[in-house]
């Protein structure tokens, strides 16, 4: 089973419902193996696309900070 199919499973059985087109399962911290209810959001496609990039923003910027720091 795959991490994207998981994470999308789990968030069907807490919805109780399964999720729309245009809907996409988000785990909050990031971590794709993180699959505790408090975790995962449903967000649309655009919001997620969104989140994903603030995700790698924050990461280049700490690898930046760490490079400058040596």
């Amino acid at each position: 089973m795959n991490v994207y199919a998981t994470g999308r499973r789990r968030l069907e059985k807490k919805l109780g419902r399964k999720l729309r087109p245009g809907e996409e399962c988000h785990h909050k911290d990031h971590n794709p193996r993180n699959y505790e209810d408090r975790n995962l959001e449903v967000l649309t496609k655009e919001e997620h696309n969104i989140e994903l990039f603030k995700g790698r923003n924050r990461l280049c910027k700490y690898r930046r900070k760490r490079e400058n720091e040596k």
